[in-house]
């Protein structure tokens, strides 16, 4: 956020290379007035979060 990222912008997510769902996406960071668990909710975020993380870890 100091670099200009906004918070809404901001999620928690744990990455597990040797299992085959390896994204988890609880996290306590992910807590707040729209997305009221842990779990990232919405699934447009869940999908582009697995884009960045695809392209990013190879497996």
């Amino acid at each position: 956020m100091e670099n200009g990222s906004s918070q809404r912008d901001l999620w928690g997510i744990n990455i597990y290379p040797e299992l085959e769902d390896f994204i988890d996406f609880y996290s306590f960071i992910n807590i707040r007035i729209n997305n009221r668990t842990r779990y990232i909710e919405d699934e447009n975020i869940r999908n582009d979060i697995i884009n960045i993380v695809n392209n990013i870890v190879k497996r």
